[in-house]
C-alpha cells in the first residue's frame, strides 16, 4: 500500500502545481498569489487533514474537512482534464502555423483560457455533486426453474457501495429505505463499501439499516474499504445493521431452495485478515448445484469457469468508472464491464455503481443506483 500513497502523492502534487502554472497564476496575476498559495496548501493537504478529523474531531468537523477536501479534489480533476484539453487546441494550432503556415483557428490569451477553464470545471463540478443526488433503481427479471412449485418470485434488493463516513451519511441511507418501503423485496443484500471511516461515532446509521427486515434475510460481503478503514469496527457496523456477513462461506435458504454465497474481497491479502478461500471456484463448488446460487463478489471478475457454478452474481466496486468516460475506456479491460447487466453463458451478473462514493462526491453519466432483481419461477 505504500506504493500507492506515494504513487497517489506525487500525482496529487503534480496536479497542484499545473492548476497553479496553468490556470490561477494566469487568472489571478501577482495580486493573487498569496491567495493562491493558501488555496494549494489546503489542497494538497486536505486528505491528511480530514482524515485525522475523521479519527479523531467529532462528525460535524469530520463531515466540513472532508466534504471541502474531496470537492476539491474533484474540481482540480476537472481543471486538469479541461487545461489539458485546452492545451491540446493550442498545440494544434501551433503545429498548423509552424509547419504548414496556415492560422484556421484563433488562440485566445492565456488570462480568457485559465478563465474558461475555471467557468468551465466550477460548472463541470456543480452538475456531478448534483448527479449523486438522484438515486434510480434499476430492474430486471431472471428466469428460473430450481424455485420450488409453491414459490412464483422472489425479489432482492441489491445495494453496493454506500461507503458511510465523514461525508456519505443518513441521506443515503434515507435513499436506500424508500426503496426498500416501496419495493418490499424479499431479500436484501449489500456487496461492500457499505463503510468508508470512523464508524464509532455513526452506529445510528447501522440502527437506520436495521430496520430493514426482508422475510428471507440481509446478507453481506466486505469490500476493500472495510480493510483500508478498519475491518472490526466494519464487521461489528455491518452486523449492528442486521447483514449476516459471508466471509468465504454459504448460507442455504431452504424454504425457497436458495443458496447465497460470499467471499471476501482479495484485498484482504494486503493486510493478512482473509477468511476462507479467495477461490471462485473452490467457494462455489461448495454450494447445491439444484438450488439458485446467488455469489456475493464486490469486485466483478471471475476465475475461468467460475460462471458455471452460480445462477447469479452480484458485484460493485467499479462505480460505473463515476466519470463515464473511465468506466468504457478503462474499468471495462480491468473487470467483466464497468456498469450494468450482463450473461455469462448460463449465468448472469448485475454490477451496480453504486449508491455513494468513495473519493469525491461528484458521478458524470455514472448515477448512483440500487437494483431491484425478480427471480420468477419458470415452472408457474
Amino acid at each position: 500500500m505504500r506504493w500507492f500513497i506515494l504513487v497517489f502523492l506525487t500525482l496529487f502534487a503534480l496536479m497542484h502545481l499545473y492548476a497553479y502554472s496553468r490556470v490561477f497564476k494566469p487568472a489571478l496575476g501577482k495580486r493573487g498569489r498569496w491567495v493562491i498559495a493558501l488555496l494549494l496548501s489546503f489542497g494538497f493537504f486536505s486528505p491528511f487533514i480530514w482524515r485525522y478529523a475523521d479519527a479523531n474531531m467529532g462528525p460535524q468537523a469530520a463531515y466540513v474537512t472532508a466534504l471541502s477536501g474531496l470537492m476539491w479534489a474533484g474540481f482540480l480533476l476537472y481543471l486538469v482534464v479541461v487545461g489539458l484539453l485546452f492545451d491540446l487546441y493550442r498545440g494544434m494550432v501551433y503545429i498548423s502555423r509552424r509547419f504548414f503556415g496556415i492560422n484556421p483557428l484563433p488562440v485566445p490569451s492565456s488570462k480568457t483560457i485559465a478563465l474558461s477553464i475555471l467557468l468551465l470545471s466550477t460548472t463541470l463540478s456543480a452538475y456531478s455533486h448534483y448527479e449523486t443526488l438522484n438515486l434510480k433503481v434499476e430492474r430486471y427479471t431472471l428466469y428460473t426453474d430450481k424455485l420450488p412449485e409453491n414459490i412464483q418470485r422472489l425479489k432482492v434488493l441489491h445495494i453496493s457501495d454506500i461507503h458511510l463516513g465523514p461525508v456519505m451519511g443518513m441521506d443515503k441511507i434515507r435513499l436506500v429505505l424508500e426503496v426498500y418501503e416501496r419495493e418490499k423485496p424479499d431479500l436484501v443484500v449489500s456487496t461492500g463499501d457499505l463503510v468508508d471511516g470512523n464508524m464509532r461515532n455513526k452506529l445510528h446509521l447501522a440502527d437506520a439499516l436495521s430496520e430493514m427486515k426482508p422475510p428471507l434475510g440481509k446478507y453481506a460481503v466486505l469490500g476493500n474499504h472495510e480493510y483500508y478503514r478498519g475491518l472490526e469496527q466494519a464487521i461489528d457496523f455491518t452486523q449492528r445493521a442486521g447483514f449476516r456477513l459471508l466471509r468465504g462461506d454459504l448460507a442455504q435458504i431452504r424454504e425457497v431452495n436458495l443458496t447465497v454465497v460470499g467471499i471476501d474481497d482479495d484485498d484482504c491479502r494486503f493486510f493478512k485478515k482473509c477468511q476462507g478461500t479467495l477461490s471462485d471456484r473452490e467457494l462455489l463448488e461448495k454450494a447445491n448445484p439444484n438450488s439458485f446460487v446467488l455469489y456475493l463478489k464486490h469486485k466483478p471478475r471471475l476465475q475461468e469457469g467460475a460462471e458455471r457454478l452460480f445462477d447469479l452474481m452480484l458485484s460493485g466496486h467499479t462505480h460505473g468508472g463515476v466519470y463515464y468516460p473511465v468506466g468504457k475506456l478503462i474499468l471495462t479491460r480491468l473487470f467483466i464491464s464497468d456498469r450494468g447487466f450482463h450473461r455469462l453463458e448460463d449465468s448472469y451478473i448485475y454490477i451496480s455503481k453504486g449508491v455513494g462514493t468513495g473519493g469525491p462526491p461528484m458521478r458524470l453519466f455514472s448515477p448512483p443506483d440500487v437494483a431491484v432483481i425478480e427471480i420468477v419461477n419458470r415452472r408457474r
